[in-house]
């Protein structure tokens, strides 16, 4: 890779790659994709590739914060930073290889599970590819969110490991529940302007929303059991976010909340000592 080659993602990849961990942890992404696929069948959120898609994204969504958590804030992982902080490596090529290296299991699954549906397009078709490629760069776009969202938890709180892990995984999951959550806050409202705000961002907010309509002009809110759950938004007017606008957002805000890590790790290599967490 010579000059452009990353010598932390390198070093990060040969230890996941090492012996039996790799065919472990993939295995392990397998088997509960393939639960969570059952549940979104079970739940009848979706069907087929719509299905799958939605499990990809919920997995992603839950296993970034602890990767996140194992690669930068636990005890092994500050003790690398703290190491790599004394090399001449710029702070940008520490945190994206970092970044690269605890995402590089669920990159893998997102690989595999795209080059399987692009075979099954291939041979039996019926759905577009252009909408098999938004689904895939939405899926990409909630895994560098998910792990912007941990990183900034981390760096928020500095002394504790469990605290930035617990904060991800709960924020992550009122995302995930945004149309549940506005919910009761709507049918507490009377001015229908404020309803129609909190309804819009709802929609924007939830990452499995976006995911959804990148394969179309899927009405996922007004699935059955959505419908019944969610019914203070199901049950009025809205207008669904276009996906890629939503992406946008959520890409933008990643950059953001990246940003004061990115600075966090540019004092860390100008003074070691500051090494508390990222």
């Amino acid at each position: 890779m010579g000059r452009l080659g990353n010598p932390v993602l390198k070093r990060e990849l040969k230890d996941r790659i090492r012996g039996g961990k790799f065919l472990r942890s993939i295995a392990i992404r397998v088997i509960i994709l393939g639960f969570i696929f059952y549940l979104v069948l079970l739940s009848r959120l979706g069907r087929g590739l719509l299905a799958f898609i939605l499990a990809e994204a919920i997995l992603i969504l839950l296993y970034t914060p602890g990767a996140i958590y194992d690669a930068f804030a636990s005890n092994a992982g500050r003790g690398q930073i703290r190491e790599l902080t004394l090399t001449r490596l710029s702070p940008g090529t520490i945190l994206l290889g970092k970044l690269a290296g605890a995402s590089f299991y669920n990159l893998i699954i997102i690989l595999v599970s795209a080059l399987a549906m692009f075979r099954i397009w291939l041979f039996c078709g019926g759905f577009h590819l252009s909408r098999l490629v938004y689904a895939n760069l939405a899926l990409l776009i909630l895994l560098y969110a998910s792990a912007a969202i941990s990183l900034a938890f981390s760096s928020m709180f500095r002394r504790s490991t469990l605290i930035p892990t617990i904060l991800a995984y709960t924020l992550i999951l009122l995302l995930m529940g945004s149309v549940l959550v506005v919910g009761p806050v709507i049918d507490g409202v009377d001015n229908p302007r404020a309803k129609t705000v909190m309804t819009t961002l709802a929609l924007y907010a939830n990452p499995l929303v976006m995911t959804s309509r990148t394969l179309g002009t899927i009405d996922i809110m007004r699935t059955e059991y959505i419908y019944r759950i969610a019914d203070p938004i199901a049950g009025r007017g809205f207008t669904y976010p276009n996906w890629y606008f939503a992406a946008i957002i959520y890409f933008t805000i990643s950059c953001i909340l990246l940003l004061p890590v990115y600075l966090r790790f540019s004092r860390i290599r100008r003074s070691p000592d500051l090494l508390v967490s990222v």
